[in-house]
């Protein structure tokens, strides 16, 4: 274990996960086995996929108080999360995601977005105490990541931004960007192809993108070129998370390696082996075990 310090920001939400052989025709009741309940969000998974590389995490979001906040303690305390709450106490409707994954592991996900806050939380006081190395943002609660990517800019702290799919803070938010990791789904205004996203990338100064695409190779962009990252092929069972966890871990290589692909590469290997369990935790033992 090393002793780095990242700062994620974001989302985390209480997924409610079905397993079933196949997904089911209009109209039709399928019967499963009772359903997982874990903790999950893009910034909650990539600070959970870092902490179990590095032995802890430090995380910025909002929980609150409701029915739910006693299982998400538990899963911080149990991944050596150190969670910084946006609205802390109050009483805070959280976000579900109902997912259904099918024996082959593909997943479908039912979800909704926050609703917005205004915190009390002073991100010059939150970057003070934690001492960020690097800081991943997933583009949720606007405000609040926004202006933690202007003070990690402003004190040369690398940011990482997790870019799912399109939101107008992007916008924004990207010019304060030193990495842009995508999803296949990531289209930005006027972009189709992923030329287009490397180019928009780099309009704006950033010079690490990258675009994952699911057991096809990543495409990443360097150098003002593009190159591609073979993917390692494994037995899926459940793809939940893994971009969340190629996310974080890419954070926890980037820091060892200082490598744009060297990172990638490693990270990618952290979120193929996560398909060959089901959820988003049991993985985390049968990696430390096995390195």
């Amino acid at each position: 274990m090393t002793d780095y310090r990242a700062l994620f920001v974001g989302l985390t939400t209480v997924d409610i996960q079905y397993y079933v052989e196949q997904f089911p025709e209009p109209n039709i009741k399928i019967k499963s086995d009772a359903p997982s309940i874990m903790v999950g969000g893009p910034s909650t998974n990539a600070a959970v996929a870092f902490s179990a590389l590095n032995g802890e995490a430090y995380l910025a979001g909002l929980v609150g108080d409701n029915a739910f906040s006693r299982l998400i303690e538990t899963d911080f305390l149990e991944n050596n999360i150190v969670f910084t709450d946006l609205l802390p106490g109050e009483p805070v409707s959280p976000v579900i995601a109902s997912v259904v994954t099918s024996l082959n592991g593909d997943r479908t996900i039912f979800t909704h977005h926050p609703t917005e806050i205004n915190t009390e939380i002073q991100v010059y006081e939150l970057f003070e105490t934690i001492n960020p190395q690097i800081v991943m943002l997933d583009g949720f609660y606007p405000e609040f990541s926004i202006e933690c990517a202007q003070v990690a800019r402003e004190k040369n702290i690398p940011v990482v931004v997790d870019c799912g799919s399109w939101k107008p803070q992007y916008e924004e938010m990207l010019k304060y960007t030193d990495f842009a990791i995508c999803s296949a789904d990531f289209y930005p205004p006027e972009c189709s192809t992923s030329d287009d996203i490397f180019s928009y990338m780099n309009s704006l100064g950033i010079q690490f993108s990258a675009i994952s695409r699911g057991d096809k190779n990543i495409l990443y962009y360097e150098n003002n070129s593009s190159r591609q990252i073979k993917i390692k092929k494994t037995k899926v069972i459940d793809t939940l998370g893994a971009g969340d966890f190629l996310h974080g871990a890419f954070c926890y290589y980037w820091l060892g390696t200082k490598d744009f692909e060297t990172a990638l590469s490693k990270a990618s290997e952290i979120a193929s082996f996560s398909c060959s369990f089901k959820g988003t935790r049991s993985w985390i033992k049968k990696w430390k075990a096995a390195n």
